[in-house]
């Protein structure tokens, strides 16, 4: 197949909106593009309650704190 770049230096290829791939460069002036299984995300169920006059939420599955300070890492 042959892509060609517009007037933007983008490439477009025929895939479907939210596609996820990796790319690998090969030396200077090669590209490797693998497509990537989607990303399965699980909603959250979340319960609010009435703690010491504040409104709490519970969630179904425990929070990874290493994960938690990772995303939280960008604020100051």
């Amino acid at each position: 197949m042959t892509v060609i770049t517009d007037n933007k230096k983008r490439v477009t290829l025929p895939t479907k909106p939210g596609s996820r791939f990796d790319l690998q460069a090969v030396g200077k002036d090669k590209f490797i593009l693998i497509r990537l299984e989607p990303v399965k995300f699980r909603q959250s169920r979340v319960t609010f309650r009435k703690k010491g006059g504040y409104t709490v939420g519970k969630l179904d599955h425990p929070i990874n704190n290493a994960a938690l300070r990772e995303a939280l890492a960008e604020f100051p």
